[in-house]
C-alpha cells in the first residue's frame, strides 16, 4: 500500500501571497482624489480663467506629467442657483466660487451647498481682496475652506486642487506609511496664492530629480505617491492643530512672523509658534519669512532660517531651503566647526561610501535629524523608521552607529532587490546585486518567469521553513532585447541571420561582430566584480510560453570565469552572449519557429547571465545534484496520481536531465517509493553513470562557437574522488545481489539518492512540494521547474537550493475527451497505455521506421542524421509522418535513444518509442525534448516492456512495401491514410491500419 507523506502535503498548502504587502500600501495612498470640480462664475470670469489659464490643457499637462493616473474634469455654471441645482444631481469633489462684488449670493450659496454636502470642499477665488474683506466684515466668519486671489495665472487652480487633496489625504497617508509633511503658516492671501504654486512646482522638480535614477516601476510609484503633503494655515490656532496632529512627521515648517491669534493680528505669533515647535522637536527646521529684516534678532536664538519676502531672489532662496534644510538636496556631513566633509546625493552613493565616511560627522548628522529627513524626502520610509529604533537611538559610540547603519543599508539593499528587477549599476559591489538588467525592451519569457517567481518566492518563503537551507534564484543579470536589436542593426547582420543556413558561419559572423558600446562598459564592470562560474542563457520573446516553450532550442553556454586575466574573462562573457544571439537563427530554431507558425522576424533575444550553482572540487565546478520537477505527472507509477507531480534528478549540472540522459525519477509526495524496475540489473543499467561539470583548469581555447567549450563529461569515479557521492550513491553488492545505501561496501556505485529521499539529510521532496504548489497557484496552470542544489551536511554554511527556471506546461486537464473506438486487435498497428497528446490525427500516409534487426546504439547519431534527411523530403512535400524507433527520442545519450533535434523531426506528427531488445527505457519527463512534445501536442506513444497490454504489430510493418530506405531506416508509404487516436485523459492511444489492411 502506498503511504503518502501527509506532513509534507499539509505543509504545501497556502495561503500564498502574490502582492507585496508593503508596496501595496503605496497604491492605497491618496484615496481622496479630485476627479470632478465645479466652478461657479459669471461668463466673463470663466472666460478670463479659461482664456488666460487654459484650465483644461493646464490640468491635463500637469497631471499627465505627474503620472497620477487621472485628470480632474471641470464643469461650470454661471449662477449660484444653477450651482445648487447641479450639486443636487451630481457628485463633485470640489467647488470653486469666483466672487465679484456684484454677486452677493456667494455666502448663501456656500451655506446651502454645505447643507447638501457638509464634507464638500468649497474654495473662494476673488479678483479683489478689499472687496472680499469688506464682505467678511459685513457677513461674519467666512464659510469657505480657503480663499485665493486671482492674479492672472491659471496655475492657481492646480495649486488649489493639490492643496485640497493634501489636506484630505494627509491623516490617512501618514497613518498608513508615514508620509512626511510641510507646514506653511501665512495669512497674506496675495502672497500664498502665488507662493503655493511655487512650492508645488519646486516639490515636483525635486521629486522628479529622484525619479531620474533608473528605478523599477514600483519604486517610481512610491516616489510619486509618497511626496510630502503641504498644509496651509492662516492662524496660530490652525498652525498649532496641524503641528500637533502630525508632530513626528514633518520635514520642516515655513512661517510668517505676524498672523492672527485668537481672532486678532499678532506680531509675535510666528515667534511664539516657532518656540512651541522647538520645545517639542529641537532639530526640526523652521524657516521664517518676513518683509522685515529686523526679525533676525530673534531667529538666531531659535536657530531658524530667515527668508525675506521682498527679496528678488525669493524663489531661489526658498529652493535652497528645501534642498539644504528639508532633505531634498545632498546629505552634507560637516566637522564640528561647520566645514563640509562630504556631500552624498543618493542612497546608492551612501551605501557605496559609508565605510569611508567620518563616523563622528555621520553620527552628528543622525542626531540632528538630517539623516532621517533626507531619507523621508526620498520616500525611504522603512529606513527612516528603522533608524529611530532603540538599537540606533541608544548607540553612544559613533563607530558602532556607522557599523549598524552600514549593515542596515546593505541588508535593505539586498532585501528590496528580492522580487524586483533593478537597473544594473556600476556602484553595485559583488554582494549587492541580485536580479538586474541592462538595456531596454523585453526581458524575454525565461527571464520574465524567473523575475515573476523571484517576487512570488520573496513574498511567500519563510526563512525558518527550511532551516539551514538558502533558497533563492541565483544572482541574475538580464540583457534586454533592445541590445539584441542594436547589435543586429549596427553590425548589419539581419539579412545573413534570416537567410544563412550554416550554423557555424552564423556563429562566426556574430562572434566577430561588436556588442553596442553602451553595454560593453557595464559588462566589463560586471565581470570585474563577479569571478564565479556563469551560465549565459537564452530568454527569447517567445520562450517558455504554454504552447511554444522553445525548451532547449537556443544555446546555453557555461564559462568558468576564473582566470586572473580580466580581458580573457571579459572576452569569454561577450562571446558567449553573441553565441546565444546567433542561436536565435540556427537551423534548429528556425525549424521550431516554423512548427509553431511563427516567423523568425518575430523573434527577439534577451540574454540571462546567471551564477552557476555549485562548488569547486579540484579543477571542476558542479552542484551536488540538479533536476527538473513537474506539478503534473504524465506517467504516474506506484498508485500515485498525476497531480502528485514528478521529478528527475542527477548528479552534477542539469544538462544530464534536460538532455534526456539517465537520471533518477521520483514522486515528491512519495519520496521513499522508488520507480519500479523489473530487476536490479535493469536499475543499474538505467542509473546515471556520467555527469557534467565545468572545467576550471586554465585552458587555451578559441572554440567560442562551441556550446560545450568549457564542459566536461566524467565518470562517477571522479565524483567519488571529489567526495560528491557521499550522500547520493548506493553500492551494489554482487555477493548477495542487493543495493545498499551509502559507500561503506565495495562494489559498483548506483545513484539512488537514497540518503536524500529516504534519510532526510536534505528535505528535497518537501521543498519541491512547496515550490510546485506555489508556482502552480501563481501561474494558474501546471508548471515545470528547474533547480540545482549544493549540500552541506556539516552545517558549516547553509545548504543551497537554486531555483533556475519555471515554465507553464500543458496538463491533461486542458485536453478534450477522445473516445477510443472498440477496434479489434487485428485492425491496429499499435496500442499503448502510455501516450501523450490528444485528439485524432488524420491524413498520415507515411511511417519512418528504424530497422531493429541487429540495431547498434553506437550508430544512433547516424540514425538521427538519416531521419533528418527523410524529414526534409517529407516536409517539402507537405506530408506529416509517424516516426518509430527504439529508446528515448531526443536523448543526448545515444545509448538511451536516437539523439534527434527539432530540425531533424520538424515534420513529424506522431512519435513511437519501442524498447531496445531486452532493455526498457522510460520517457524522460524532465527533458527539454519531452516538454516541447507535450506543448506542441505531437502524439507520443511508448511501447513498454512492463505493460503487457501495449503492443505493436511488427509482422504487419515488416510485410509492408518499402517505399524507400537508408542503411538504418525504412520508409513506408500507404495509399490510404492511417488514423491516430489519442485519449489525452486516460493516456491511451491507437494507430489504425489503413482500410482493408490486416
Amino acid at each position: 500500500m502506498l503511504h503518502r507523506d501527509t506532513e509534507a502535503l499539509n505543509r504545501k498548502s497556502g495561503p500564498f501571497f502574490f502582492g507585496d504587502p508593503y508596496y501595496s500600501k503605496f497604491f492605497q495612498l491618496m484615496p481622496y482624489q479630485i476627479r470632478q470640480a465645479l466652478i461657479v462664475a459669471s461668463p466673463y470670469d470663466f472666460f478670463v480663467l479659461e482664456e488666460d489659464g487654459r484650465l483644461a490643457d493646464l490640468l491635463s499637462a500637469v497631471y499627465k506629467q505627474k503620472d497620477l493616473g487621472y485628470i480632474p474634469t471641470i464643469s461650470r455654471v454661471t449662477s449660484c442657483a444653477e450651482g445648487l441645482d447641479l450639486l443636487k444631481r451630481n457628485s463633485f469633489d470640489l467647488v470653486v466660487v469666483v466672487y465679484r462684488s456684484l454677486d452677493t449670493d456667494v455666502f448663501a450659496f456656500t451655506h446651502q451647498a454645505k447643507s447638501i454636502r457638509p464634507d464638500l470642499p468649497i474654495v473662494c477665488l476673488t479678483f479683489n481682496i478689499p472687496e472680499l474683506y469688506s464682505l467678511f466684515r459685513s457677513r461674519g466668519k467666512t464659510p469657505f475652506d480657503n480663499v485665493f486671489l486671482w492674479q492672472g495665472d491659471g496655475r492657481v487652480l492646480v495649486g488649489i486642487v493639490e492643496l485640497v487633496e493634501d489636506k484630505l489625504n494627509a491623516e490617512y497617508d501618514v497613518s498608513l506609511i508615514g508620509v512626511p509633511n510641510v507646514l506653511i503658516v501665512e495669512d497674506s492671501m496675495d502672497f500664498y496664492s502665488t507662493y503655493l504654486n511655487v512650492i508645488y512646482d519646486l516639490l515636483w522638480e525635486l521629486t522628479s530629480r529622484l525619479l531620474e535614477d533608473k528605478l523599477p516601476y514600483e519604486e517610481r510609484i512610491i516616489r510619486q505617491r509618497g511626496r510630502p503633503k503641504i498644509h496651509l494655515a492662516t492662524t496660530f490656532e490652525e498652525a498649532l492643530e496641524v503641528f500637533n496632529k502630525f508632530q513626528s512627521h514633518f520635514l520642516g515648517i515655513i512661517t510668517d512672523v505676524s498672523f492672527p491669534r485668537e481672532g486678532k493680528e499678532s506680531p509675535s505669533a510666528g515667534m511664539d509658534f516657532a518656540s512651541y515647535v522647538k520645545s517639542r522637536d529641537p532639530n526640526l527646521p523652521i524657516v521664517i519669512q518676513s518683509s522685515d529684516n529686523s526679525v533676525k534678532n530673534w531667529t538666531k536664538p531659535l536657530e531658524t532660517e530667515l527668508i525675506l519676502k521682498s527679496s528678488p531672489s525669493l524663489i531661489v532662496d526658498f529652493r535652497s531651503v528645501l534642498l539644504q534644510k528639508f532633505g531634498f538636496g545632498d546629505l552634507i556631513l560637516s566637522t564640528n566647526g561647520g566645514n563640509e566633509i562630504a556631500r552624498i546625493p543618493t542612497l546608492e552613493s551612501l551605501i557605496y561610501v559609508i565605510e569611508s565616511l567620518p563616523a563622528e560627522s555621520l553620527y552628528d548628522c543622525y542626531k540632528k535629524g538630517c539623516l532621517r529627513r533626507w531619507l523621508l524626502a526620498r520616500t525611504e520610509f522603512q529606513l527612516a523608521d528603522a533608524i529611530e529604533r532603540p538599537e540606533f537611538s541608544e548607540t553612544a559610540n559613533a563607530l558602532a552607529f556607522r557599523a549598524k547603519l552600514s549593515e542596515l543599508l546593505h541588508s535593505d539593499r539586498v532585501n528590496r532587490q528580492l522580487g524586483k528587477v533593478v537597473p544594473y549599476s556600476r556602484r553595485f559591489s559583488a554582494g549587492q546585486w541580485h536580479f538586474c538588467r541592462m538595456g531596454g525592451g523585453s526581458m524575454g519569457g525565461k527571464a520574465r518567469g524567473l523575475a515573476f517567481f523571484d517576487k512570488v518566492l520573496s513574498l511567500n518563503l519563510d526563512p525558518r521553513r527550511f532551516s539551514g537551507i538558502k533558497m533563492e534564484i541565483p544572482r541574475t543579470l538580464v540583457l534586454g532585447t533592445d541590445i539584441f536589436d542594436e547589435f543586429l542593426e549596427a553590425n548589419r547582420l539581419i539579412p545573413m541571420a534570416y537567410e544563412e543556413s550554416s550554423n557555424i558561419r552564423l556563429a562566426n559572423a556574430f562572434i566577430n561582430s561588436s556588442l553596442p558600446p553602451t553595454v560593453l562598459g557595464d559588462l566589463r564592470h560586471f565581470i570585474r566584480e563577479v569571478q564565479s562560474p556563469l551560465a549565459i542563457r537564452s530568454s527569447s520573446l517567445l520562450e517558455d510560453a504554454l504552447y511554444h516553450p522553445f525548451a532547449g532550442i537556443y544555446m546555453t553556454k557555461m564559462i568558468p570565469n576564473n582566470l586572473v586575466d580580466l580581458d580573457a574573462r571579459f572576452l569569454s562573457l561577450v562571446n558567449a552572449i553573441k553565441l546565444v544571439y546567433a542561436s536565435t537563427f540556427f537551423k534548429n530554431a528556425k525549424a521550431y519557429l516554423e512548427a509553431t507558425n511563427y516567423k523568425v522576424q518575430e523573434e527577439k533575444m534577451a540574454v540571462i547571465v546567471q551564477e552557476v550553482v555549485g562548488q569547486k572540487r579540484d579543477k571542476k565546478f558542479y552542484p551536488d545534484f540538479s533536476g527538473v520537477a513537474k506539478s503534473y505527472n504524465y506517467y504516474p507509477f506506484g498508485g500515485a496520481r498525476p497531480e502528485d507531480g514528478v521529478a528527475n534528478i542527477a548528479l552534477g549540472l542539469g544538462k544530464t536531465v534536460v538532455e534526456g540522459e539517465a537520471s533518477l525519477v521520483f514522486i515528491p509526495a512519495y519520496p521513499k517509493i522508488p520507480a519500479s524496475f523489473s530487476s536490479i540489473e535493469e536499475q543499474i543499467s538505467q542509473s546515471q553513470r556520467e555527469f557534467y561539470c565545468i572545467n576550471m583548469q586554465p585552458i587555451v581555447s578559441k572554440a567560442y562557437t562551441e556550446e560545450e567549450q568549457y564542459l566536461l563529461k566524467l565518470g562517477l569515479e571522479e565524483a567519488e574522488k571529489d567526495g560528491a557521492l557521499k550522500f547520493l550513491a548506493s553500492t551494489y553488492s554482487r555477493e548477495d545481489d542487493r543495493i545498499y545505501a551509502g559507500l561503506m561496501k565495495n562494489g559498483a556505485r548506483v545513484l539512488t539518492f537514497a540518503q536524500i529521499l529516504q534519510s532526510g539529510i536534505f528535505p528535497l521532496a518537501d521543498i519541491l512540494i512547496f515550490l510546485l504548489k506555489l508556482a502552480e497557484e501563481a501561474m494558474g496552470t501546471a508548471v515545470e521547474i528547474e533547480f540545482a542544489c549544493s549540500l552541506n551536511p556539516e552545517r558549516i554554511f547553509p545548504a543551497y537550493f537554486g531555483f533556475l527556471q519555471v515554465r507553464p506546461m500543458v496538463s491533461k486537464g486542458e485536453l478534450v475527451d477522445v473516445k477510443l473506438e472498440e477496434i479489434s486487435r487485428e485492425a491496429l498497428i499499435l496500442y499503448s497505455e502510455k501516450v501523450l497528446g490528444n485528439g485524432v490525427f488524420e491524413g498520415i500516409r507515411d511511417i519512418i521506421l528504424v530497422k531493429m534487426d541487429n540495431f547498434d546504439p553506437a550508430k544512433s547519431r547516424t540514425v538521427a542524421w538519416e531521419v533528418g534527411i527523410l524529414n526534409s523530403r517529407l516536409k517539402s512535400e507537405g506530408r506529416p509522418y509517424i516516426l518509430i524507433g527504439p529508446g528515448r527520442w531526443g536523448s543526448a545519450d545515444p545509448w538511451l535513444g536516437i539523439p534527434v533535434n527539432w530540425e531533424q523531426i520538424s515534420g513529424v506528427k506522431t512519435i513511437v518509442e519501442i524498447p531496445f531488445k531486452g532493455k526498457g527505457v522510460d520517457p524522460s519527463q524532465g527533458s527539454h525534448f519531452f516538454h516541447n512534445l507535450t506543448a506542441l501536442r505531437v502524439g507520443y506513444f511508448t511501447i513498454s516492456q512492463r505493460n503487457t497490454e501495449s503492443f505493436m504489430d511488427q509482422n504487419f510493418l515488416e510485410k509492408c512495401t518499402v517505399f524507400a530506405e537508408t542503411e538504418h531506416l525504412k520508409w513506408l508509404r500507404f495509399s490510404d491514410p492511417l488514423i491516430v487516436q489519442v485519449d489525452g485523459r486516460t493516456g491511451k492511444g491507437v494507430i489504425l491500419k489503413p482500410k482493408g489492411k490486416k
